[in-house]
């Protein structure tokens, strides 16, 4: 199969979006600044950048365009770390306005403005940050952008001298605030950072790697760096919950329930704290100064794939538990020296990948990335879900619709312990009518191999062997045709049907089976942490191999039951014929005890293989 990329669901999810809002007309471009009126109304892109320094982008995505209101929670976030938490408490309070983001909005006894995120909040952290270092702070301001954006970004200086020029209500805001001392000097170099910071430079990724860093606790996941402590991280985004969408705050936190911040030059930031960033950008303005097309973006993924933070389920550990090749872990079905040779340079055309926990958007987002990196050689894919503990409705059609796009691409998709699962039925199709599921994973690993067998081994008849039934019986292939012939005269053949049972636990060990055809299983109950006894799968004989052999050759009791799992024949030596034989035919004896000798060492050396693979898959 031709090496190629897979299909991504997040990706396909972000282009339906695109094109079912791309058509509203809505809205208007910001007017009052004279450079925002210049904006192309039809402009929109979306990107979601992940925690897990991914992403997926569609649309005016690399456009620049300045950033606006939505420096603001960050702005703050510098001014907290830069000075501290009670020294800005003492200029800023936290609590919403609910009035216009231009809104005169000061505590009538102490001047406070109500939140950072209006602008007589931001203007007053500014004014702090200025004061603290006033010849460097256009600097400072520049650096710690650097930061959280990943890349260096500058000042649009048309936007910033429109704005200055036109900013004669922020700067009445700024002399107000230094009549209460909350600017404790000259308010115009303040109002000048100001201008400056609104002015920046972004593009619609920026803000998502922004958003993708306020989501990692101030980590920024690209980069690695920390522009950002855990605490100054979780005030901003308690206040960008509360605050952050000005006078339609509430009603957004009721709607959506996502931490974001708005800009009247069409960007919308939005922060899912610990799964990832999302930006939006397109002109057109609401009456509230929020672009129509980004909150109708953030509408959509907040109730379509249950983004809202009031709708999270909990999740410990990562989604992918383990992700290895299929030559890493075999099925404890025990092949012939034929099968495991044309089985050896395909091995790694079966992928095995455990997933755990809570499978919601951003659990699937993760599956859906390690999907995408699959190599174009990987033929079948084996999904074991024993560790997954909730796929919510929401979210479980984007996990149908990722499986079956790789099926439709050629790969061959096996769910394992899949019980816990909700396959959700769609009008045409579901996920159990497409895709194979086992209840075990070693069986599911068989499957793959037999898979395998059937893509690159021809067709044999077991039935159409030589005439006496044991020269092409892998285990005995060492013996010369004359030891065989000798052995037939002393083995019996029996037949039998699925579900007969073969051997009992503490039967005497005193016949040796030889499989001819069909398909028999070892079992053995273990008793669990729950305290339940569980049968479980040893091991699995096809034509070819032995079974029995151990207590056979020890004369011991039987350990396990051994079943027949599909209809077949085996040829069986008594103990009486061996000890005949022992007598007329020594060398005979000889010749068959060290071939089961070297098919004991073959299986331990296998047994041993597997375990330690256990250890780290």
């Amino acid at each position: 199969m031709p090496d190629q990329p897979h299909a991504n669901v997040i990706q396909e999810l972000l282009g339906e979006l695109h094109a079912s809002f791309s058509g509203v007309r809505e809205g208007r471009v910001a007017d009052y600044i004279p450079e925002l009126a210049k904006a192309c109304p039809d402009d929109f892109g979306i990107v979601i950048a992940t925690s897990g320094g991914r992403i997926y982008e569609i649309g005016d995505t690399r456009k620049e365009f300045t950033i606006q209101s939505i420096s603001k929670p960050f702005i703050y976030a510098l001014a907290l770390k830069t000075l501290s938490f009670d020294f800005m408490a003492s200029k800023i309070d936290v609590e919403p306005s609910g009035e216009a983001f231009n809104a005169i909005s000061l505590d009538p006894d102490s001047g406070k403005p109500r939140n950072p995120m209006i602008n007589a909040g931001a203007i007053a952290a500014s004014a702090q940050i200025c004061d603290a270092d006033p010849s460097g702070a256009v600097d400072l301001l520049l650096d710690y952008f650097a930061e959280l954006a990943g890349r260096r970004l500058s000042i649009h200086e048309a936007v910033y001298r429109s704005e200055k020029e036109t900013g004669h209500r922020n700067r009445a805001i700024g002399h107000l605030l230094r009549n209460f001392n909350i600017i404790e000097s000259d308010p115009e170099p303040a109002l000048d950072l100001y201008f400056r910071q609104c002015a920046i430079g972004v593009t619609c990724r920026d803000l998502a790697v922004m958003a993708a860093t306020l989501a990692c606790q101030g980590r920024n996941p690209f980069t690695g760096g920390q522009p950002l402590s855990h605490d100054i991280t979780v005030r901003v985004l308690a206040l960008m919950g509360t605050c952050g969408m000005y006078d339609f705050a509430g009603q957004w936190l009721h709607d959506v329930g996502i931490p974001a911040k708005s800009g009247v030059a069409g960007g919308v930031l939005a922060v899912i704290p610990g799964r990832l960033g999302i930006a939006t950008y397109s002109p057109p303005l609401d009456n509230f100064g929020n672009s129509v097309r980004g909150v109708a973006v953030c509408r959509q993924l907040s109730a379509g794939v249950g983004l809202s933070l009031f709708n999270q389920y909990f999740q410990a550990d990562a989604t992918i538990r383990r992700s290895y090749h299929g030559s890493q872990r075999k099925s404890r079905r025990w092949r012939s020296e034929r099968e495991l040779e044309i089985l050896a340079p395909h091995r790694d055309e079966v992928r095995i990948i455990h997933v755990q926990g809570v499978l919601d958007f951003g659990g699937i987002e993760q599956l859906a990335a390690e999907l995408v990196r699959l190599s174009g050689d990987v033929r079948v894919l084996i999904l074991d879900l024993a560790h997954v503990t909730e796929c919510p409705m929401e979210s479980s059609g984007l996990l149908d619709r990722q499986l079956c796009a790789l099926e439709d691409q050629g790969v061959e998709i096996l769910l394992s312990r899949a019980g816990r699962l909700p396959l959700v039925t769609r009008s045409d199709w579901t996920i159990s009518d497409r895709i194979d599921a086992y209840a075990h994973l070693d069986s599911a690993l068989e499957a793959a191999e037999n898979l395998l067998l059937s893509w690159y081994a021809p067709v044999v008849d077991a039935e159409n062997g030589a005439a006496d039934g044991l020269t092409e019986q892998g285990v005995l292939a060492a013996l010369s045709e004359e030891h065989r012939r000798i052995l037939v005269d002393r083995m019996v053949r029996r037949s039998f049907a699925a579900g007969d049972v073969v051997i009992r636990r503490g039967d005497p060990g005193d016949e040796l089976f030889l499989v001819r055809s069909g398909s028999f299983d070892i079992a053995l109950d273990i008793r669990t942490g729950d305290g339940l006894s569980h049968s479980t799968r040893l091991a699995t004989f096809g034509p070819g191999l032995c079974f029995g052999e151990i207590g056979f050759v020890a004369q011991t009791p039987r350990t396990a039951d051994i079943t027949a799992t599909q209809p077949g024949a085996c040829w069986v030596l008594h103990r009486d014929a061996f000890e005949e034989l022992s007598a007329s035919h020594p060398d005979v004896v000889i010749a068959l005890l060290k071939a089961l000798t070297c098919d004991i060492g073959a299986k331990l050396s296998q047994t041993s293989v597997q375990l330690t693979l256990m250890e780290h898959y």
